[in-house]
């Protein structure tokens, strides 16, 4: 269980990473003429941003529960 844990916490932080991408917008505006430079304006799409951030802590959450049960002796019970 302990090292599903693991994995699950690897594939969310990729998820983590994907939403975070997609919630980040560049558009570029080129020189109006010779003597300007150009424009870029980066758009943040909010509801991305969120679900990636709720994803990492998901996912440290699963890493540190994961870490746990590898670490912690196994209970013996009758």
């Amino acid at each position: 269980m302990a090292i599903a844990e693991i994995v699950a916490a690897v594939l969310v932080v990729a998820l983590a990473i994907l939403c975070w991408n997609a919630g980040v917008t560049e558009t570029v505006f080129v020189a109006a003429g010779d003597s300007g430079p150009e424009y870029v304006s980066t758009r943040y799409a909010g509801p991305w941003i969120a679900l990636g951030a709720v994803s990492v802590v998901l996912a440290g959450l699963l890493l540190i529960d994961g870490v746990r049960r590898l670490l912690r002796p196994p209970l013996h019970t009758r």
